[in-house]
């Protein structure tokens, strides 16, 4: 049997026949809407760049069904007809690709953005939601006549999207969204038709199912979206729950399920970071097709082909959904059907590019600026067209610095236009701190990078010099018209915040990078100084290796370089392991006895038995070589750590290979 051939095999939804197991599944990223939540050119291109290459199924994620009475940013909006035409066009670009389009239909409840929130008895989620500064929030429960009123909505909606052209609709009742929050027992604590009895609470969603159905008719596929299991502590929906309702959704209609899972506030995020297994809600979808004879899709950190394959051919799943693989690398679809699987750029879950820049684009009142760690052309597919070879028939030289992944997307971008290209990297491995950030425990993923880079390097013909120091010797031999200096920084001794450290006689002082790199031995009393990214996750190697540690942090906040769900499993791993954070920390005391003393907001306290001292707050950029290379009329990038390590979004993979990439595509 052909690799992959359960992937590629076609399935029918209903009556709708598609070519393969792939789907892109319903997400937030990607929708870049206009004044009145329509889909841009922008929109439809990072739809188009990805139909191209024919995944089975792509949906478009939780679009609005609900009227607001004041404007919205986001989602994309699904509510009045004057959408229909916006939609139409999408769905046209779509169709020239020969893909099976369809679109969510949602309302988000306590956890949308609009100032007045649904919810079924008034229970605010167990997180707090980012809300749209302009209004004030309020929390709406609805009544019976409201609920008949939004259930109107959602057929309406699907109505339009079928009138669009839209191939299918999916229903999101997961998530802790409103339909999710009716089927919860923590969120819905009516005591009327629509609440108690676990048939009480799926009443609003059957009501959904069969008004859509009736109104898009009997053949149209119709998708429902369901949690698994919500991961509440208490009285949370859980995978019984799920399997008792999916025979009732299957014979209301459903022509498919997908499951998901988690809520807000849960103890497992919907968009699982690194530190979650990939395929880690498998087992959840697994358990609910064994309940129904309709098609059923899972989804949950699945970004390698070879395991969506195994999930079909085991019959654990019909459907795989691989969504942040698909903006990790567009083209996974056609490189899985070609097997060239080793040119696949993978999604490394690391979510700064992805959740956290869309929450933190929602709080900075600029929604939908999205992007992905490792593919900067996400969400600007329309502008950031790169053209190999465009630059072959007048190559440049060029020199890049530092293997880093500054350095790595440098060369890879370089080199992809057709310029002559040379790589040194004074140590003997490619990678520099991403190697590091490798060895924390559970977050070996991150370094999933560095044999992708290595193949385009080898695939564009940069050549590439290990264990080699740039000099002015070698910039005279190598003569490159343009160099890219990606040396990297070094972890300082943060003198300001420290007394006495060359009074200390037995504590060992460590570096953090020599911790990674070398080895360097600790004791059973660690204090890290510093509690960023880099500082949090060297806790956690410690701890891991049975030291007892304290982290001592100048500011108010802790890993604040990490996207927020990777941040909060760090933390949550810290505390399991009885890792002490100190924050405000402003004076690090070390006297001739050894003893250290922290001096915070919260007044001078000693900590005993301190043996370890690990440097992990500040450090400068490395940039010498610049002037160098400057000096010898070379044109003169500095990318990545050396060009800045200080400001809030700098030192981290997010960043670094942006930069460098939109450096490198202008050469």
């Amino acid at each position: 049997m052909a690799p992959l051939s359960h992937l590629f095999s076609p399935l029918r939804i209903g009556r709708l026949r598609i070519e393969n197991r792939i789907m892109m599944p319903g997400m937030s990223a990607g929708m870049m809407l206009d004044e009145d939540c329509n889909a841009t050119a922008e929109m439809i291109a990072y739809y188009v760049e990805r139909a191209q290459t024919r995944p089975g199924l792509m949906a478009i994620g939780a679009s609005c069904v609900v009227p607001s009475a004041t404007p919205r940013r986001i989602p994309l909006a699904i509510d009045h007809d004057r959408h229909i035409p916006s939609l139409a066009r999408m769905v046209e670009a779509v169709h020239r690709h020969e893909t099976r389009f369809g679109i969510q239909l949602f309302d988000g409840g306590t956890q949308s953005s609009d100032p007045v929130k649904l919810t079924p008895s008034g229970v605010s989620p167990m997180a707090t939601p980012v809300a749209d500064s302009r209004y004030t929030p309020q929390i709406k429960t609805l009544s019976v006549e409201d609920i008949r009123e939004v259930v109107g909505h959602f057929a309406a909606a699907a109505r339009r999207c079928k009138s669009a052209g839209f191939d299918f609709v999916e229903i999101h009742a997961g998530h802790g969204y409103l339909i999710s929050s009716f089927l919860t027992p923590y969120f819905n604590r009516r005591t009327d038709a629509y609440g108690g009895a676990r048939e009480n609470r799926w009443r609003f969603l059957l009501e959904i199912l069969r008004a859509v159905r009736a109104e898009v008719g009997a053949e149209y596929p119709i998708g429902v979206k369901i949690n698994g299991e919500d991961y509440l502590p208490q009285r949370g929906w859980t995978l019984p729950d799920a399997c008792a309702l999916a025979p009732v959704l299957e014979r209301e209609g459903a022509d498919y399920l997908s499951v998901t899972a988690g809520v807000m506030g849960s103890t497992r995020l919907t968009v699982p970071p690194m530190y979650e297994k990939q395929g880690c809600y498998v087992d959840l979808a697994e358990a609910v097709k064994r309940t129904v004879s309709i098609p059923v899709a899972t989804i949950g950190r699945i970004k390698n082909p070879v395991m969506a394959e195994a999930l079909v051919a085991e019959g654990r799943a019909d459907i795989v959904c691989m969504g942040r693989a698909m903006i990790a690398d567009s083209q996974i679809v056609a490189k899985a059907r070609a097997g060239a699987l080793a040119d696949i750029r993978p999604c490394l879950a690391d979510c700064r590019g992805c959740i956290d820049q869309e929450m933190r684009s929602i709080k900075r009142g600029t929604p939908g600026q999205v992007s992905c760690v490792v593919n900067p052309r996400m969400q600007r597919e329309s502008v950031c067209i790169d053209v190999e070879g465009a630059s072959r028939a007048q190559p440049k030289r060029v020199l890049v610095i530092g293997g880093g992944l500054a350095g790595l997307e440098a060369a890879r971008r370089t080199a992809f236009s057709g310029h002559r290209v040379t790589l040194c990297e004074s140590r003997g491995t490619l990678g520099g701190q991403i190697r590091f950030a490798a060895q924390v425990p559970g977050r070996q993923e991150i370094g999933d990078i560095l044999p992708w880079y290595e193949g385009q390097l080898q695939k564009y013909g940069v050549e590439v010099r290990l264990n080699t120091t740039v000099d002015a010797a070698l910039l005279q031999q190598l003569a490159p018209e343009v160099v890219f200096v990606a040396t990297g920084s070094v972890p300082q001794v943060p003198q300001a915040m420290l007394d006495g450290v060359s009074a200390a006689q037995r504590i060992a002082m460590i570096m953090v990078d020599d911790l990674f790199e070398h080895g360097a031995e600790f004791g059973r009393h660690a204090l890290v100084v510093g509690g960023d990214q880099i500082g949090m996750q060297a806790a956690d190697y410690l701890a891991e290796r049975g030291a007892q540690v304290t982290v001592a942090e100048a500011h108010g906040h802790f890993a604040q370089k990490l996207a927020a769900n990777d941040r909060w499993y760090l933390i949550g791993r810290t505390m399991a392991k009885q890792v002490r954070r100190l924050k405000n920390v402003h004076n690090i005391e070390i006297d001739a006895a050894d003893r250290v003393f922290v001096v915070s907001a919260e007044g001078r306290e000693e900590l005993p038995g301190i043996d370890t001292v690990v440097f992990a707050s500040e450090r400068r950029s490395d940039r010498a070589l610049a002037e160098l290379a400057n000096a010898r009329g070379c044109k003169t990038y500095v990318v990545g750590d050396a060009a800045d390590v200080v400001s809030e979004d700098s030192g981290t993979i997010f960043a670094n290979i942006a930069q460098a990439y939109d450096i490198a595509r202008r050469v």
